[in-house]
């Protein structure tokens, strides 16, 4: 059996847990808060990390460990099972080449256990999406090597939109100065970011006004959209639900597409704060891209 395996930079919601929740493995990073490491999904919840945004501080991520690593390829191994593991953005974190280093070294205790490191080049709703077609390939009997190749075909042709509510956040993040993150916040300038084909993150535009922000991230994702065959759209938000429920019902009415809401990971909310939200998709539907009908709706 070919077993998926996932992190905290993975936005999953209940409908997804419930559809594949048999098959759920999951490495999880830290959050720091207040000095304190907790293990993501584990002993804090997405919940406790919004609260704790919302009283306007900063948390802090860190990469998955290398023993978690292990021991998850380890299980998967004394099983019997194979795997595939779907990481955040090699650009943006470590993350990537601890799941190599510790495939690599599970592999040589056990040579005949296959496994992938899948770079996601992305975050959040992107890696939700090759999780649904790493699952929906698996139940369709395609080979091990051929879902590999699929799925890094597709993290080539991902798009990730990220709009930031407040600049002070990436200034609290280190990747705006802090004076730039208040004259911002004081004349109301909104960042609307993408990543580039690397993963890094790079500036779309500056907008000036909350709502005109996400109008013009509606604007550009449906601009693709209209391009590409239907596929599954995951609209991501940290703890404002009404803006994520706008931004499907302005996509859904104008292309034919799955949408899918989410919370933001903690690993990418501690980057764009309270208020955030991005939309994520292909830019390219390949032939063997699958929807489930359990999520068409």
């Amino acid at each position: 059996m070919i077993r998926v395996v996932i992190d905290s930079a993975t936005d999953i919601n209940q409908q997804i847990i419930d559809l594949y929740g048999d098959k759920f493995d999951f490495i999880p990073l830290s959050v720091i808060m207040d000095g304190k490491s907790y293990t993501d999904r584990v002993d804090v919840t997405l919940q406790e990390v919004h609260n704790y945004m919302k009283d306007g501080n900063m948390p802090k991520t860190s990469q998955i460990s290398p023993q978690a690593a292990i021991d998850k390829f380890t299980e998967i191994a004394e099983a019997g099972d194979d795997a595939i593991y779907i990481s955040l953005s090699s650009a943006l974190s470590g993350t990537y080449q601890v799941g190599m280093n510790a495939l690599r070294e599970v592999q040589e205790e056990y040579p005949d256990f296959k496994g992938a490191i899948i770079d996601s080049k992305s975050a959040a709703g992107l890696l939700t999406i090759l999780y649904v077609q790493a699952q929906e390939l698996i139940k369709a009997d395609v080979p091990f090597d051929e879902i590999v190749e699929l799925l890094n075909k597709q993290a080539e042709h991902g798009v990730t939109f990220l709009c930031v509510d407040d600049l002070n956040w990436l200034a609290k993040g280190g990747r705006l100065p802090k004076a730039i993150g208040t004259i911002g916040s004081m004349l109301k300038v909104k960042p609307f970011l993408s990543l580039d084909d690397n993963g890094e993150i790079i500036k779309e535009a500056l907008v000036r006004g909350k709502d005109r922000v996400y109008t013009k991230m509606i604007e550009k994702s449906i601009d693709l959209l209209q391009q590409t065959a239907e596929q599954i759209v995951v609209v991501s938000h940290v703890g404002r639900v009404e803006i994520a429920e706008k931004i499907k019902a302005s996509i859904k009415e104008a292309v034919n597409a799955t949408i899918l809401i989410t919370e933001i990971s903690p690993v990418t909310a501690a980057h764009i704060g309270i208020g955030g939200a991005g939309v994520f998709f292909l830019n390219h539907v390949p032939n063997e891209y699958r929807i489930p009908n359990a999520l068409k709706h």
